[in-house]
C-alpha cells in the first residue's frame, strides 16, 4: 500500500481533509484519512491539493492543433465550412501529432479521464495507448447519404452521430441500439446554435441553405427543434448530448423524460457567442449537466479549470466546489462511471492529481479551480502519467 500525504485531501464526494492521506493499493482508494491516522512512510506531496483527476466529458482531441486556425468571421455555419475544408486539408500524421499534442496538455492540467469525439478512426490505438482514461466516440456522418461503415464500432467505447443536421434517421436510430445493446456511450452534439434552430423549427437560414445545396433531404425541417426530432426518433433516452445552448422549456422537458445529460463546453460557448446557456431552467427539470471543453478549433485550451473558471464567471452563484463537481463526479456518471472515477472514494480508482494552491485558503474547491499551470503530479489506476519536477 502506498500512501499520500498533502496539506489538503479533497474527495469531492465528502469534506476537504487538512494534513491529509490518500492510500492506493492495486490501483484503487483503499482509504482517505489525517496523518495521524496511518502509519508511514508517506509519499509528502507537500503543500498543494490532492483531488481527484478532471474528467472533460466532450472534446475533439483530433482538433487540438488547430487552434487558432478556425476563426469565428460571422456565423456559426460559416465556421463548420471553414472546419470542413481545413479537415480535408489535414493529412493522417497531422491528426495524429494534434491527439497527441491534446493529451500532453490535458495531463499536464489535470485532466485523467476524456471523453473523446474522433473523427478520425485511425487514432484509436495512438489514443487507446495513451496513459490517461481515454473514452472514445466514433463520429458518425452521413449527411449527404454517404454510406456508414460499422465493422469497426465495437472497438470504440461510444458513438457519436454527428448532428441532427449532418446524421440521419436511420443512423442515429442504428447507433443508439448499438450502444444500448453493449452499453456504450451515445453522444451527440445537439440544439447547439441559432442556425440549428432556425433550420429545424422553420426550415429557413444559413444552416438550411447550405445543407440543401449538398443535398441534404430537409423533409425533417419545420416540424419542429431537432431535440424533438431526437425523442420522436426514440434516441435521446439516456443520450450525452453536447451544448443545448439553445432549448426551449418544452425541449428541457423532453431531455429530462429522457434522462438525457448535457454537457456544456464554457469556452466554445463564448467563442460562438451563443445565447445564454439554460443552466437553471435545466437544473430546475432534473436535468444533470457537467462539463466539457470542446475542442481547441472552437476556443478551449483543454485545461478543465479554464473551464470551470469561465463558468464561473457565467454563473457567479455557483460555488466553486459545485463547478469542481461537475468535472469530476458528475462527468464520471454522464460516461457511465460512477464511483470509477471522480472521486477518492473508497474502492474507487486512484486517478488523482496535486494541485498548488495558497498556503491558507479561504474556500478550498475555489483555490483548486483557480490554480494555474501544470500540476505537481497526474496519476491514473495509481500511476504517474504526469509529473513535475
Amino acid at each position: 500500500m502506498q500512501l499520500y500525504r498533502a496539506k489538503f485531501v479533497l474527495p469531492i464526494a465528502t469534506p476537504p481533509i487538512e494534513d491529509g492521506v490518500v492510500a492506493v493499493e492495486r490501483g484503487r482508494v483503499a482509504a482517505t484519512g489525517r496523518t495521524a491516522d496511518f502509519s508511514g512512510p508517506f509519499t509528502d506531496l507537500g503543500e498543494c491539493a490532492l483531488l481527484p483527476g478532471f474528467i472533460n466529458a466532450h472534446c475533439h482531441l483530433d482538433y487540438t492543433d488547430m487552434a487558432g486556425e478556425v476563426p469565428m468571421r460571422g456565423s456559426f455555419t460559416e465556421w463548420l465550412a471553414d472546419i470542413t475544408a481545413l479537415r480535408r486539408a489535414w493529412s493522417a500524421p497531422q491528426f495524429a501529432v494534434s491527439a497527441c499534442n491534446g493529451l500532453i496538455g490535458a495531463s499536464r492540467s489535470g485532466t485523467t479521464t476524456l471523453c473523446d469525439i474522433a473523427a478520425t478512426p485511425a487514432n484509436l490505438g495512438l489514443v487507446a495507448a495513451a496513459p490517461m482514461r481515454v473514452l472514445s466516440c466514433l463520429e458518425l456522418i452521413d449527411v449527404a447519404g454517404q454510406t456508414i461503415d460499422d465493422s469497426q464500432w465495437a472497438c470504440f467505447a461510444g458513438l457519436s452521430p454527428h448532428a441532427p443536421f449532418t446524421a440521419s434517421a436511420a443512423l442515429y436510430e442504428k447507433a443508439h441500439t448499438f450502444c444500448r445493446k453493449r452499453r456504450r456511450i451515445f453522444t451527440t452534439h445537439l440544439a447547439e446554435s441559432l442556425d440549428e434552430r432556425a433550420m429545424f423549427e422553420e426550415a429557413r437560414g444559413a444552416l438550411y441553405e447550405r445543407l440543401r445545396a449538398l443535398g441534404r433531404p430537409m423533409s425533417d425541417c419545420g416540424h419542429g427543434s431537432s431535440v424533438e426530432l431526437l425523442d420522436r426518433l426514440g434516441v435521446l433516452r439516456g443520450a450525452l448530448v453536447a451544448h443545448a445552448n439553445c432549448v426551449s422549456d418544452d425541449d428541457i422537458v423532453r431531455l429530462a423524460q429522457a434522462k438525457a445529460i448535457v454537457v456544456h463546453c464554457p469556452s466554445s460557448h463564448r467563442f460562438f457567442g451563443h445565447p445564454p446557456f439554460p443552466l437553471e431552467r435545466l437544473r430546475a427539470a432534473g436535468v444533470p449537466v457537467c462539463l466539457g471543453t470542446d475542442s481547441a478549433a472552437s476556443g478551449a485550451t483543454l485545461d478543465m479549470r479554464d473551464e470551470m473558471r469561465q463558468f464561473g464567471a457565467a454563473f457567479p452563484a455557483v460555488r466553486p466546489g459545485d463547478a469542481l463537481a461537475m468535472a469530476t463526479v458528475a462527468a464520471a456518471a454522464a460516461l457511465k462511471r460512477p464511483g470509477v472515477t471522480g472521486t477518492l472514494a473508497p474502492g474507487a480508482r486512484a486517478d488523482m492529481i496535486a494541485a498548488a494552491v495558497e498556503r491558507n485558503p479561504r474556500d478550498l474547491p475555489e483555490a483548486a479551480v483557480m490554480s494555474r499551470g501544470a500540476v505537481w503530479l497526474n496519476m491514473v489506476n495509481g500511476k504517474a502519467v504526469h509529473r513535475e519536477d
